[in-house]
């Protein structure tokens, strides 16, 4: 095994996929990459602007690629300081933008990765069927195996 992608929301419980994907790397001698995806347009100001004809457009607002571009900032920033922590071996770092399991798979393949490690906020299993978890869409994409690291989610 050459190389694995730990794919990291940055929130909550971070640092357990961090490790078992640590574990992962040391166990086979593979190279490491985290990852995080933020969103690419339309996900956190997602606004339709009617133009004066009454034709709906998708419009992106000048603010929306500003905050896009400070959510990368600070999840570069937040990579950095787990890679900083993990001084004892190396580790490639890589914000992506677009959506989660299409940036990580598609990272995962450009790379030649043989594992992607995710975690998972074991929601039940309603709201998995309602909301598609990322970890399980993610498990229908790759063509890799996919190790999944149950969090717990805070309330």
């Amino acid at each position: 095994m050459k190389s694995i992608v730990a794919a990291l929301d940055l929130q909550g419980q971070t640092d357990l996929v961090v490790n078992k994907a640590i574990d992962m790397a040391d166990k086979f001698g593979a190279d490491l990459h985290l990852v995080h995806v933020v969103a690419a347009v339309g996900s956190y100001v997602a606004t339709n602007m009617v133009d004066p004809l009454g034709a709906m457009e998708t419009a992106i607002l000048p603010n929306e690629v500003d905050l896009i571009e400070t959510y990368k900032n600070i999840a570069e920033e937040q990579l950095e300081k787990i890679k900083k922590n993990l001084s004892s071996r190396p580790v490639i770092t890589k914000v992506l933008l677009g959506t989660v399991e299409d940036e990580v798979v598609n990272y995962a393949r450009e790379i030649g990765a043989e594992l992607i490690v995710i975690g998972t906020h074991q929601h039940s299993g309603l709201s998995r069927l309602l909301n598609g978890e990322t970890s399980v869409r993610i498990l229908h994409e790759a063509q890799i195996p996919i190790l999944v690291i149950p969090t717990i989610e805070n309330k």
